[in-house]
C-alpha cells in the first residue's frame, strides 16, 4: 500500500479512536461497537490482511484447530464426478433404482 494512503488511513484510525472514546463516555455502547468494527476494517486494509489470514486469527482466538487448504469464501458442497453422471439420483442414491424403474414404466407406450 502507498505510504501516503497508509498514512491517511492511520490518521483515520486515530480519529476513530477519539470518536470511540467520546461515544464511550456518552454511553453510546452500540455506536462504540460499530465504530470499533470500522476501526478493525481500516487496520485490516492498512496491513493488507487477507480473508484467510483473518479467519485463521478468529479460529485461533476461538481455540479452534487451524484448517488446511481453506478457501476464503465458503463454497457450496460439491459432488464427485461419479455422482454428476447419475443425474438426480445423487439426491437419494438408495432410491435410485426405484426412480429409474418408475421412469421406465412411465416411458412405456400403452400404459
Amino acid at each position: 500500500m502507498e505510504t501516503s494512503k497508509a498514512g491517511l488511513l492511520e490518521d483515520a484510525v486515530a480519529s476513530l479512536d477519539r470518536v470511540i472514546a467520546l461515544a464511550h463516555q456518552q454511553g453510546y455502547e452500540d455506536s462504540v461497537q460499530f465504530l470499533l468494527m470500522a476501526r478493525t476494517q481500516l487496520l485490516i486494509d492498512i496491513h493488507e490482511v487477507t480473508d484467510a489470514e483473518f479467519r485463521a486469527l478468529c479460529d485461533w482466538l476461538d481455540g479452534k484447530q487451524p484448517r488446511k487448504n481453506r478457501r476464503a469464501v465458503p463454497s457450496r458442497p460439491r459432488h464427485d464426478g461419479q455422482m454428476r453422471g447419475m443425474g438426480r439420483a445423487w439426491l437419494c442414491p438408495q432410491d435410485a433404482a426405484a426412480l429409474r424403474l418408475s421412469l421406465r414404466r412411465a416411458a412405456r407406450p400403452g400404459r
